[in-house]
């Protein structure tokens, strides 16, 4: 019977891939309020937060007036004005902020990217006034830049891209004031000598004790479709992006100094290595553009956070940071992430076209990688290996849009090098039958055949293996209530080498329901609600992963202050034995000061001891705190702590503390440290496996003098020490010992003809 039910989801998703654009629905599009842009006369605009350029005089006052959360589009308690303009070259943008008590305004000087808990403003642009995706574009009183990609189909918003363009802001007795700058070649929009009406959104992020929300218009929130509900300007003629060419010529220089045989060889000084590179960006049309990097250099300017990894079964995963493979990324995203870049570890070469064509959305990359890094997938853990093989990777991605708001996609990823291979190919689709439900489902099938020496050490099968998944997501999203269902199904041989896929042979469903309550006037508090769900993961034979029930209640009020407890029940299965497991999660967020925010979580209660295959007590935490002094200095300090313990015994305790803190001369300079401290104590008489240490540690150091005058033009002097210690079961003791250093000198800079 659950086999023919799986057998029917299967059937109904694959012909509902085919099929679907006959039966989506027409929406009713509601009537956009339209604004025109004028054309600046003369020079380009000085871009220094002062607003007494011509254009800005005879531009059309653009208003913030709704608040739109949490108050459900009533009057905005504070003025905002946006005005908006345009050269040949050039759009521009201002916005004029008002505030009652412009003490109370937030703002610090900071690395782009990096505005949460600040006042700003933001301008959201669809140039291709589709309802799909836009560009955002953010300022803060001082100028702070932070710009990305917002897509409809996640109803959020992607920081990784970065736009090189010109701002200014400044403080005023009345509030603030911030001007910018865009080039046209920064952005993608059609090709046509008529007049160009674009989509658009004014967005005021104002917070105090309550952080409130500012629209340029009334937002519907039993709509979940943003842009579907945009205002417009037009007037925009005569726009071209130029020749649109952009070369980053990058030279790198480092020092790596490691002990060859840790810890008993002494460190093995390195020589200085200098690589050249280049990175180019040709927008082949306005449609479409082409980045080229040759020689890169990808060594990871920015550290990764980080994590602890004890008593885990999956392999950790961590975002992708390198600009190459953040340009355009958003043209790869698919419901199952079949492609995460940082799979790419040393290439050679890459080389990446993505664009969109009219209603064509496509994304092809090849690459050229020195290391074969692999994740090897089961039931209930996985297993990762770099090898040192040359492999050549091709990623390709088509998506077309189909009515007002849904398309379908094409997916390939292929990987080879020597005896091995890994291809994946399937389709998706997205639609939005009502305005609060949108579906997304994919379906890929793949096909890989390891080496011998994977065969071998992994114990990986002989034989070419043949992969199936299908997934499947409906979601809900009105103002009072939320909802989800989820179903996912991977059987035992499917591989996506070039995604992040560490689980396998399974099925899975998750669904919750929520319901949230607002004031109807406003209050000392935002809203408060409560959801409730349940999920079961089972292998495609039927056995028992994990199963569970949970209940949540939260409570958003003053000082930024969120607040939420969280029960669940799980009955876990691991090695034949299946425990129960009733625990406690609750956790809350809170801005007591501008310049200080708090926020934690802890969980107790029984865990599975995997290391062991039975189970303990468990008891976690994590909280954070982040600091600013003056507008210069910014700091975040956080620590982890897991303890499990069995009948009073401490089976292992692990600790993790990371302290950052960054000196921002100005929004393009600062002198950033970080360290990171790991400490795991172990009771070997509580392991079978009796070669576990009693104590492991580590200390990760960076220290990082950059300048950036735009996101490509770059300057960076940094140093990286790692050391490593442990205990073993004799008590022999290794202290802190060094393990590597690294001292480097980057320097790139984007030069557009």
């Amino acid at each position: 019977m659950q086999n023919h039910l799986i057998f029917n989801l299967r059937t109904i998703l694959i012909f509902a891939l085919v099929l679907f654009p006959s039966f989506i629905i027409a929406q009713n599009p509601t009537g956009p309020k339209t604004f025109n842009v004028i054309e600046c006369e003369g020079e380009d605009l000085r871009i220094d937060g002062v607003l007494d350029d011509a254009l800005w005089q005879k531009a059309q006052e653009i208003t913030l007036d709704y608040e739109t959360n949490p108050g459900n589009n009533i009057p905005a308690e504070v003025k905002t004005i946006l005005r908006i303009g345009f050269s040949k070259e050039y759009l521009y943008y201002s916005f004029e902020v008002f505030d009652p008590n412009p003490r109370s305004i937030r703002a610090i000087i900071n690395d782009r990217d990096k505005l949460d808990d600040n006042d700003y403003v933001s301008l959201f642009l669809d140039p291709f006034n589709d309802s799909r995706r836009a560009f955002f574009f953010d300022l803060n009183p001082l100028g702070v830049q932070q710009d990305g990609i917002y897509d409809e189909q996640v109803s959020g918003g992607d920081l990784s891209w970065d736009a090189i363009w010109n701002s200014a802001g400044r403080t005023t007795d009345q509030g603030y004031i911030v001007e910018a700058a865009i080039p046209f070649k920064s952005l993608r929009f059609p090709n046509t000598e008529e007049v160009q009406t674009w989509k658009f959104i004014g967005i005021r992020v104002y917070p105090r004790s309550i952080r409130k929300l500012f629209h340029s218009m009334p937002v519907d929130q039993d709509n979940n479709c943003l842009l579907c509900q945009a205002n417009q300007i037009t007037g925009f003629k005569g726009i071209k992006p130029g020749r649109n060419l952009e070369f980053t010529p990058t030279v790198t220089v480092n020092k790596f100094d490691e002990r060859t045989e840790f810890p008993d060889d002494p460190i093995d000084r390195g020589q200085v290595e200098t690589n050249v590179g280049l990175d180019a960006r040709w927008g082949i049309t306005t449609d479409l553009t082409l980045n080229l990097t040759l020689n890169p250099d990808f060594s990871q300017v920015e550290a990764d956070a980080a994590q602890l990894d004890v008593n885990n079964r999956f392999a950790l995963q961590f975002p992708e940071k390198r600009p190459f493979f953040l340009e355009g990324a958003d043209f790869f995203n698919t419901p199952l992430q079949a492609f995460f870049s940082r799979t790419i570890v040393d290439p050679s070469y890459g080389a990446k076209i993505t664009g969109k064509i009219q209603k064509n959305a496509v994304g092809l990359l090849v690459a050229r990688d020195q290391v074969n890094n692999l994740i090897l997938p089961g039931f209930q853990g996985s297993q990762s290996t770099s090898m040192d093989q040359q492999v050549d990777n091709v990623i390709a991605r088509f998506r077309r849009d189909i009515g007002k708001n849904s398309n379908v996609g094409l997916l390939y990823t292929g990987r080879e090098g020597g005896d091995y291979f890994n291809r994946v190919g399937g389709m998706d689709f997205f639609v939005r039958p009502w305005d609060p439900i949108t579906i997304r489902a994919q379906y890929l099938r793949t096909s890989t055949l390891y080496d011998s020496s994977t065969v071998a050490e992994f114990e990986q099968p002989e034989n070419t293996l043949q992969g199936e998944s299908y997934n499947l997501q409906i979601r809900y999203d009105t103002r009072n209530w939320n909802s989800r269902f989820i179903f996912e199904n991977r059987n035992s041989e499917f591989r996506a080498d070039a995604g992040f896929v560490p689980q396998v042979d399974y099925r899975r469903y998750r669904f919750w329901v929520e319901r949230m309550f607002w004031p109807k006037q406003a209050k000392w508090y935002s809203n408060f609600g409560m959801n409730a769900g349940g999920f079961g993961r089972q292998s495609t034979s039927g056995t028992l992963d994990m199963a569970g029930v949970w209940t949540s209640a939260f409570f958003n009020g003053p000082l930024q202050l969120n607040y939420w407890i969280n029960p669940d029940i799980i009955w876990q299965q691991y090695e034949g034995t299946t425990h129960k497991l009733v625990r406690l999660w609750t956790g809350f967020d809170i801005q007591p000061l501008g310049n200080l925010g708090i926020n934690g979580w802890i969980n107790f209660g029984p865990a599975v001891d995997f290391a062991n295959s039975r189970k303990a007590d468990n008891l976690q935490f994590r909280i954070e705190s982040d600091i600013r002094v003056g507008r210069h200095v910014d700091m975040t300090i956080n620590h982890r702590y897991l303890n499990l313990h069995l009948d009073g015994d401490e089976i292992f305790t692990a600790n993790l503390t990371q302290w950052q803190a960054a000196y921002n001369f100005n929004p393009r300079t600062f002198f950033r440290i970080i360290l990171q401290y790991r400490n795991t104590v172990r009771n070997p008489e509580l392991f079978e496996d009796s070669e576990v240490h009693r104590i492991d540690q580590a200390v990760f150091a960076q220290l990082l003098l950059s300048y950036k005058l735009n996101p490509q033009s770059v300057i960076f002097l940094g140093y990286v020490d790692n050391h490593q210690g442990w205990e073993e079961i004799d008590f022999r003791e290794l202290p802190l010992t060094q393990l590597n250093q690294t001292l480097f000198f980057k320097i790139g800079y984007a030069w557009r003809p």
